[in-house]
């Protein structure tokens, strides 16, 4: 695997962590890609792939923060919650727009509805590990201790988890519960039944390598207007592109926003459409290309 290679590899693995609500998880693989970074001046577009990794950084440091600062946020009513939910799954996957709705609505500290969503998830084996590690998050955010432990105790044995992701859950459950004061020993993962049918549904084709992307503006100053951009990095589902600091009228369009972006995506095998939406803007402050505006974009794959 090539140094860029690998670089790529750590940062889609952070983003995969960072879209599961796993942040800690996250920071360390952007951490470690930006250790790797500082052992490879060589290594093209540093500065830019440098840049790259800080922002994600400083996003999941507010992530963060966010679901910290959740904790004393009170119950909201049902609609007002389904409200949350629905603003937030932005995926045109259904169960990717589940996992958003019920991410969302643990950031936003309605902990206890959070819950349940995680675990009509687990059940279905959407996100199975990320699920699981959320629903002992939000169990002991509302002080529920004892469930947390027979939640771990019942996933035991069971197919709904790997071996590996039950150790995994039982570390992370112990561990929280040592920073609140309680001491628990809890016991090693059985072997679970065979969980052939839930890993195959979670092997996906890889992400379509995209080499450049056409916007298609239907309203605003560029209304009727494609644009064209070259994408400098891809990391999964997430495409950067770079706009030059020249092209004012493009840069002030182009924002973060819940609106979608219809879109053309070329490969070098393929061309699709599809809907993209703006994640993040960044100014560009060293390198070649100081004064440029990078943006990330994610998109989905057409069905």
């Amino acid at each position: 695997m090539s140094e860029r290679e690998h670089i790529k590899s750590l940062v889609k693995g952070a983003d995969l962590y960072r879209k599961q609500g796993l942040y800690e998880e996250a920071k360390e693989k952007y951490l470690e890609a930006l250790s790797y970074l500082a052992l490879h001046d060589d290594l093209s577009n540093r500065a830019l792939i440098k840049e790259l990794v800080e922002e994600r950084i400083q996003m999941v440091d507010g992530d963060i923060a966010d679901v910290e600062g959740a904790d004393e946020i009170p119950e909201l009513n049902g609609s007002v919650q389904d409200l949350i939910r629905d603003l937030f799954s932005h995926s045109e996957r259904r169960e990717t727009a589940a996992f958003e709705g019920a991410l969302a609505l643990m950031k936003f500290g309605q902990h206890k509805r959070a819950l349940e969503e995680f675990e009509t998830l687990l059940a279905a084996g959407i996100n199975p590990l990320a699920s699981a590690k959320n629903i002992i998050t939000c169990s002991l955010v509302l002080g529920e201790y004892e469930a947390a432990i027979e939640r771990f105790r019942k996933w035991n044995g069971r197919s709904l988890l790997t071996n590996q992701e039950l150790f995994y859950i039982r570390d992370f459950l112990e561990s929280s519960l040592i920073e609140k004061g309680i001491q628990v020993e809890l016991q090693d993962p059985e072997t679970a039944p065979a969980t052939t049918g839930r890993q195959a549904k979670q092997v996906e084709e890889g992400d379509p390598e995209i080499s450049s992307i056409t916007i298609e503006f239907e309203e605003g100053q560029l209304r009727g207007t494609t644009e064209e951009l070259k994408v400098s990095f891809q990391f999964g589902n997430v495409l950067s592109v770079v706009v030059p600091c020249s092209r004012k009228e493009l840069i002030n369009i182009l924002q973060p926003s819940a609106k979608p972006l219809q879109m053309g995506f070329y490969s070098p095998i393929a061309f699709f459409r599809g809907t993209g939406k703006i994640t993040s803007k960044t100014l560009i402050k060293h390198g070649p290309r100081q004064g440029d505006y990078l943006y990330d974009i994610s998109f989905d794959q057409p069905g």
